[in-house]
């Protein structure tokens, strides 16, 4: 701020070399003081008046001397615009606090004075001041602020009055249901605080224009009013047990024409074959949220389990209906049958169990098979049902046709064994021819000649390849791409009584054999097939010794020829239910 010295009386000289400033204001000495006790003012006049908030002296000397140390007090002084005087008291002089800063207080009570000039009084000759400031507020204006009326006060942020009451503002009295509410005071006035406590089966929820911004764990909150309104709005909502766990009550279907809070009702209904144990099918939802304890359950229950073929059941009680789920009814294969697929062959006895759906688990009886004639026999027997138990077959040397069995008659046994063995019809000589239409990439090798009876020993070419026996419509190409097919081995031919090699030379071919490294925790993808017994199983997880498939090689994709094809595999039988064996 620019200022204007006023000149009342002539400026002391002073001496340069002391070092003060050639631009330094000198005071002037006021009229009529005695010599020994001067007294010494500067006024400054400004342009602009303003409502000042401090003022800032800047000092070029503070009075002391080289001699006299002794520090100086300044009077300072403010006239406003009206002439009036605003003393700020006495300040000490430092120039360690250079540039002096004097704070200027204002009564609220009354409006603003505006500052039209500084006067400074002092008493030392050796004060030298550089200037003179004013420092005004920088975030409202202090006229505006001295305008406002006494209903009104200043707003910064808009920099003009606004209406404003002292008058306290009451609260409307909450509506909140379901909960107990205490407050610090009979009415709802300014600054009442009231604690809301929800009611057992409520929870606390606390509410933001229409939006839920937090459910509270606990169920008690305290609430202030300030300004005429609350300082939370809050609500108790009833606990929602949501849908009941599907084994609270188990098979059945839940209906819940009310809701799932707190209070409200479900009903039930049993899954089929599942019938309701009780007479009550309901259940409430707690105030804790979950639901009530069901005093009717759903049982599972079989209908009597339908009879199995050549079969004899053995539990007694199993010829009723309404078995539990986990029921056992064990039964008992007839003569001359046997449970199939089992470990131990020729077993009879197994057990069917009731299933959680309300069925019971397969079983069967199959008949007892006697083993395969031997091939020199081929083509000149007959028999009454194959090799199946009580199937006879007989051989006819004479010649005849006859339909029915002569004296070299054998029968399968209900123990799987034959009652005897066929003989060479005595009559019977003559040899094979030599093995005609196999395949050039089969070697015969027949060191005992070609006699009724006499085998021909058969290798491949090439010594990874295996002979095994195709069916007309199958080819090589078409085996090693279905992993599926398994063909017979085939390690020699028999001349049979018939004077024909068995098997049939033109059945046989050669294919790619397994390699030696089955088992081994890495799924090799040429073993990856049914005639290498999916590589001793090391394409599955559930199947490898180390649960973990290893490609061989590593660029073996695990979709293609490393997947794990074995259908027997557990990755590949999901769904099915086993077969039940005891």
């Amino acid at each position: 701020m620019r200022v204007a010295l006023e000149k009342t009386c002539q400026s002391k000289a002073f001496d340069l070399s002391n070092g003060v400033s050639q631009y330094a204001w000198f005071p002037c000495q006021e009229a009529q003081q005695h010599s020994w006790n001067p007294q010494y003012w500067l006024k400054a006049y400004y342009a602009h008046p303003m409502v000042a908030a401090a003022v800032i002296i800047h000092l070029a000397a503070d009075g002391t001397g080289y001699i006299d140390q002794t520090q100086c007090n300044i009077t300072v002084q403010l006239v406003d615009t009206k002439e009036q005087i605003h003393s700020l008291g006495d300040w000490r002089l430092s120039c360690r606090n250079n540039p002096l800063v004097i704070p200027v207080s204002h009564d609220l009570s009354t409006a603003f004075y505006r500052t039209k000039a500084i006067v400074v009084k002092f008493r030392s000759h050796l004060v030298a001041i550089s200037g003179v400031g004013l420092r005004s507020f920088q975030y409202f204006d202090p006229i505006t602020i001295s305008g406002c009326q006494s209903n009104e006060i200043y707003n910064p942020m808009g920099q003009s009055c606004v209406h404003y009451s002292c008058e306290a503002v009451d609260c409307q009295e909450p509506l909140i249901r379901n909960a107990d509410m205490k407050c610090s005071s009979p009415g709802f006035f300014n600054g009442v605080r009231c604690t809301v406590t929800c009611n057992r089966g409520y929870v606390l929820q606390i509410h933001r224009d229409d939006d839920i911004i937090k459910t509270q764990s606990v169920s008690t909150v305290t609430m202030t009013c300030a300004d005429g309104k609350w300082n939370k709005q809050v609500t108790c909502e009833p606990v929602d047990c949501g849908r009941p766990d599907k084994y609270h009550v188990h098979p059945a279907i839940f209906h819940f024409p009310e809701g799932t809070t707190y209070g409200k009702k479900c009903t039930f209904q049993c899954k089929e074959p599942a019938q309701l144990i009780g007479s009550n099918n309901t259940l409430i939802c707690m105030e804790d949220g979950m639901w009530s304890f069901p005093e009717s359950l759903c049982e599972l229950r079989c209908p009597a389990p339908p009879p199995v073929p050549n079969a004899v059941l053995q539990t007694k009680r199993c010829n009723a209906t309404g078995l539990k789920v986990g029921s056992f009814c064990k039964y008992k294969c007839k003569p001359g049958y046997h449970v199939p697929n089992t470990d131990k062959p020729k077993r009879r006895a197994f057990k069917r169990q009731c299933t959680e759906d309300g069925s019971w688990q397969e079983g069967a009886c199959e008949p007892v098979t006697c083993d395969p004639l031997p091939p020199i026999f081929h083509g000149m027997y007959q028999c009454t049902n194959g090799f199946k138990f009580n199937s006879d077959c007989w051989i006819n040397c004479n010649g005849a046709n006859h339909t029915g069995p002569t004296t070299n008659v054998i029968r399968c046994r209900k123990d799987g064994n034959w009652t005897g063995s066929f003989r060479v019809c005595p009559q019977l000589e003559g040899r094979c021819p030599l093995p005609q239409n196999l395949s050039p990439s089969i070697r015969a090798s027949c060191k005992n000649g070609y006699g009724i009876g006499q085998e021909c020993e058969l290798t491949c070419k090439d010594r990874n390849n295996n002979v095994v026996i195709l069916p007309s419509n199958v080819t090589v190409e078409t085996v090693m791409k279905d992993h599926w097919r398994n063909p017979p081995k085939v390690k020699s031919i028999v001349c049979t009584m018939g004077l024909k090699w068995y098997p049939l030379p033109e059945a046989l071919h050669c294919i790619k054999g397994c390699e030696p490294f089955m088992g081994d925790n890495y799924c090799d993808a040429i073993n990856n097939r049914a005639f290498c017994k999916y590589d001793g199983g090391d394409c599955c997880h559930s199947t490898v010794k180390t649960k973990k498939v290893i490609p061989f090689p590593m660029s073996c994709d695990i979709r293609e020829d490393c997947a794990c094809r074995d259908p027997n595999a557990q990755e590949n039988s999901k769904g099915s239910r086993p077969r039940s064996l005891g």
